[in-house]
C-alpha cells in the first residue's frame, strides 16, 4: 500500500468515527440554538436585560453600573481623538445599525409588503396614525392640566416596540391569529416611520449646515452607486460611515443617516432566478459526476470548489437588501438591543416612588402607552370600518384588535430612545420618563396577553 493509499485510508476510517462528540454537544447545543432562531428571542433578551439593569441600578453596587455607563471609550490617530461614553457610542453609534436594518425593513415593506398597496395597507395606516396621535396628545393633555413644562416629551409614547410585541405574540402561539403579528409588524414600521420623522424634526437642536451640505452629497453619491448598479458591501459601508459622520457633527440625530443609508441599498438581483436554477443543475451535476462515497469532500477539492461557484451564484441571485437584513438581523436584535437595553433602562427608583407615580411626565408617558395607544388604534379602526374606509383584517377580531392595541403601548426600545434625547439635559425628567416607559409597557403588555388569552377561550366555547 503506497503513503497516498494510507492516507486515503485514513481519511477514510476516520471519517467512520467522525467527530464521536458531535451528536452529544449537538444535544446541549439544540436548545440554545433553537432559541436563537425563534421569534420570541430577541424579545426574551430584552426583556432579561431590562431586568438586570433595573435590579442592578437599584442596589448596593449601583455606582458601578453608572460608572460603566459613563466609562470612556476613545479612538485617536496622532493630534485626531473621538472620545465618548459607553452609553453615547452605543446611543450614536451602535444604534445606527439598528436604525440601518429598520431602513431597510420599511423600504421592503413600501416595495413588496403590506405598504405597497396604499389601497390595500389603508387600515394599517390609519390605525397606526391613530396610535401615534392620540398617545402624544394624552401626553400635552397630562402636562397641561398638571401644569407642567416638560413638553418636549410628548414623542415618547408614540412608538411601539416591535421586537417585544412580536415576542409576546409569539409566546402566546395559537391564542393569537397569525394575522395579528402581520398587522403589529407593519403597525409598527408605519409607527417608526412616524418616530424617525419625529427624532429628525422636532429633537433636532442646531444644526451646521455646511456638515449637513456634505452629508447629502455623501447621499448623492450612495444614490448614484445604486444607479450603476454597484452591489458590493464596501461601497455602501464606507459611504454609511461617512454619511454617519457628517450627520453627527450636523445636529441632526445620527439615526437618520441609518435610514437615509438604507434607502440607498438596491433591491435588483444580479442574476435573474432562472439563470441560477440552470446553473446550479449544471454545476450539481459536475459534483455528481466527480462524487466518491469512499472519499470526503477535503480530498476532492474540485467539489469544494463547485460548492463555493453554487455559493456565489445564490448571493448573485437574492438582492443587497435581502441578504443585508438576513445578515444583520441577528447581530442587531440579539447584542445591539440588548445592551442599549442594558445601558439605558437602568433607573435608581427613588424613595418617594409613590411622589413619582403622580409627576407629570410618568403619568403622561404612561398614560400614552396604555390608554392612549389604545383607544387611537382601536378608534381609529371604528372610524375607517364605520365610514366604510377600509376593511378589518381577515381572522382577528374587534376584541383581538385592542389587544393588539395594546401590545403596541409596549414602547420600550424607541421609547427610550426618545426619552434620552428629549431630557438630555434634564436627568429628574428623564428618570421619571424612564419609569413612565417601564411602567407603561409593562401594563400595556400583561393586559394585551389576557385578552388574547380571554378571547382564545371564547373561541373555545
Amino acid at each position: 500500500m503506497t503513503n497516498n493509499d494510507t492516507s486515503n485510508k485514513i481519511i477514510t476510517d476516520n471519517q467512520k468515527s467522525h467527530a464521536p462528540l458531535e451528536k452529544p454537544f449537538s444535544k446541549i447545543i439544540s436548545p440554545f440554538q433553537k432559541f436563537i432562531n425563534s421569534q420570541s428571542a430577541s424579545g426574551i433578551l430584552l426583556l432579561v436585560t431590562a431586568t438586570i439593569a433595573l435590579i442592578w441600578s437599584n442596589s448596593q453596587y449601583s455606582n458601578f453600573y453608572y460608572s460603566l455607563n459613563e466609562m470612556n471609550l476613545q479612538i485617536s490617530l496622532d493630534q485626531w481623538e473621538i472620545n465618548h461614553s459607553l452609553k453615547h457610542w452605543v446611543n450614536d453609534g451602535l444604534m445606527v445599525l439598528f436604525f440601518f436594518l429598520l431602513g431597510m425593513e420599511i423600504k421592503r415593506e413600501i416595495l413588496v409588503g403590506e405598504l405597497k398597496d396604499i389601497r390595500q395597507s389603508i387600515f394599517i395606516l390609519i390605525i397606526a396614525l391613530g396610535g401615534m396621535i392620540i398617545p402624544a396628545l394624552t401626553y400635552l393633555l397630562v402636562a397641561f392640566f398638571m401644569e407642567s413644562d416638560a413638553i418636549q416629551g410628548w414623542g415618547i409614547p408614540m412608538a411601539t416596540d416591535t421586537a417585544f410585541a412580536l415576542g409576546l405574540l409569539a409566546l402566546l402561539g395559537s391564542k393569537a391569529p397569525r394575522s395579528a403579528a402581520i398587522v403589529l409588524s407593519a403597525l409598527a414600521i408605519v409607527d417608526d416611520i412616524g418616530a424617525v420623522l419625529v427624532i429628525s424634526i422636532f429633537y433636532t437642536e442646531n444644526i451646521n449646515f455646511d456638515a449637513l451640505k456634505f452629508a447629502s452629497l455623501t447621499l448623492s453619491a450612495l444614490f448614484i452607486f445604486n444607479l450603476l448598479g454597484i452591489r458590493r458591501p464596501l461601497f455602501y459601508l464606507f459611504g454609511g460611515i461617512v454619511l454617519w459622520w457628517f450627520t453627527y457633527h450636523s445636529g441632526i440625530h445620527t439615526t437618520i443617516a441609518g435610514v437615509l443609508a438604507a434607502l440607498m441599498v438596491p433591491t435588483r438581483p444580479y442574476q435573474q432566478t432562472s439563470w441560477f436554477i440552470r446553473y446550479a443543475r449544471q454545476l450539481l451535476t459536475r459534483f455528481e459526476k466527480i462524487d466518491n462515497h469512499d472519499k470526503s469532500i477535503l480530498e476532492i477539492q474540485k467539489q469544494h470548489e463547485i460548492t463555493e461557484k453554487i455559493k456565489q451564484a445564490a448571493s448573485h441571485t437574492t438582492t443587497p437588501l435581502q441578504h443585508w437584513t438576513s445578515q444583520l438581523e441577528k447581530p442587531v436584535s440579539l447584542f445591539i438591543i440588548p445592551i442599549f437595553a442594558f445601558l439605558n433602562a437602568g433607573v435608581t427608583i427613588p424613595d418617594q416612588f409613590t411622589e413619582s407615580l403622580f409627576s407629570p411626565v410618568l403619568m403622561g408617558v404612561s398614560f400614552g402607552l396604555i390608554i392612549g395607544k389604545v383607544i387611537g388604534i382601536s378608534l381609529f379602526a371604528w372610524i375607517s370600518i364605520y365610514f366604510n374606509w377600509a376593511n378589518m383584517p381577515k381572522n382577528i377580531n374587534f376584541t383581538q384588535l385592542v389587544a393588539l392595541s395594546f401590545l403596541a403601548g409596549i414602547g420600550f426600545t424607541m421609547s427610550l430612545f426618545i426619552a434620552s434625547l428629549a431630557f438630555s439635559n434634564h436627568p429628574a425628567l428623564l428618570l421619571e420618563a424612564k419609569l413612565g416607559i417601564l411602567l407603561g409597557s409593562l401594563v400595556a403588555g400583561i393586559i394585551g396577553m389576557s385578552l388574547f388569552i380571554i378571547s382564545s377561550y371564547r373561541k373555545k366555547e
